[in-house]
């Protein structure tokens, strides 16, 4: 039986989907029930739990052999990841799949980074066997946060000059991690995920403009104005200090890594950022308003 974690966000219920589609049933941990029933299937066993509370984990885990660890991005991160790894060890759980980010490492400038690095070397010491997912910065951050932007304003913000980044799709990030849940073959070891290409934000603004037939403009932003602008959009302070620390390295090169990973373990070619805007197109369309009749 497979536990995921995480499965009513961005990534996780990629995976549910992906699972789902290809006939598995599994478990996933969600903290209300109530607020999962999207989840909700004949094939999903819906478990609540808790990252802070150990017990609810261990619970979770009875009967267990692969695992799909999402954290939350808090302050307490390692410690959450670290209560979700000793559940995993002491239930007797075989393999346990990490979700971590591109750069993470316990000494990393990015406090987000760092977490996800100092839970990296956690797992690897915990006897268990793993792997662990490194993805590039998402395609859909396009739609999840710089879509109203485009649409109304004919620009996107963002404080990484010029900047490459090997985007990767959400959907592929997905079908990969479900991949590696469900054969053997991958244990114990860390595989970056990117897109098929690395792109700067001038040439996605050529992209973007090319598809809504407008002039879709990059403006790169100062890190301090990025920050009070995400802050002013309801993003906690503490969020916001922590992507602008990672968009800094990004800036310097961080990003600009292409690998075969996901062609490698799916026999799959990774989406473009050519189909992602086309498979979004409506979302970065001004709407039309009715006419009054």
């Amino acid at each position: 039986m497979i536990l995921l974690t995480g499965a009513t966000g961005t990534t996780g219920r990629r995976v549910a989907r992906r699972l789902t589609k290809w006939g598995y049933r599994f478990s996933a941990l969600v903290r209300d029930p109530d607020k999962a029933s999207g989840l909700k299937s004949s094939k999903v066993e819906l478990i609540k739990g808790d990252f802070g509370k150990p017990d609810s984990l261990r619970r979770a885990m009875e009967g267990i052999e692969h695992a799909f660890l999402l954290p939350p991005n808090t302050k307490d991160q390692f410690k959450l990841e670290r209560n979700f790894i000793d559940a995993a060890r002491e239930s007797g759980v075989k393999y346990l799949v990490k979700y971590s980010a591109i750069g993470a490492n316990p000494d990393s400038p990015s406090r987000l980074l760092k977490w996800h690095g100092e839970a990296e070397e956690y797992l690897k010491q915990s006897g268990i066997r793993y792997s662990i997912i490194r993805p590039n910065i998402f395609m859909q951050n396009f739609t999840n946060i710089y879509a109203r932007q485009i649409r109304e304003e004919k620009q996107f913000r963002l404080p990484i000059g010029d900047a490459r980044c090997g985007w990767v799709d959400v959907r592929d990030i997905g079908r990969l991690i479900a991949k590696i849940l469900t054969e053997n073959g991958h244990q114990n070891n860390v595989l970056t995920v990117t897109g098929p290409e690395s792109l700067n934000c001038n040439e996605i603004g050529d992209i973007l403009s090319n598809a809504v037939g407008k002039k879709i403009e990059y403006v790169d932003v100062k890190p301090k104005e990025f920050r009070k602008e995400m802050m002013e959009s309801g993003v906690p302070e503490r969020l916001a200090e922590a992507v602008s620390e990672l968009y800094k390295l990004v800036s310097d090169g961080l990003c600009d890594v292409v690998t075969d990973t996901f062609y490698e373990i799916t026999q799959k070619q990774p989406r473009t950022f050519d189909e992602f805007v086309d498979d979004n197109l409506s979302l970065f369309l001004k709407k039309k308003s009715k006419s009054k009749k």
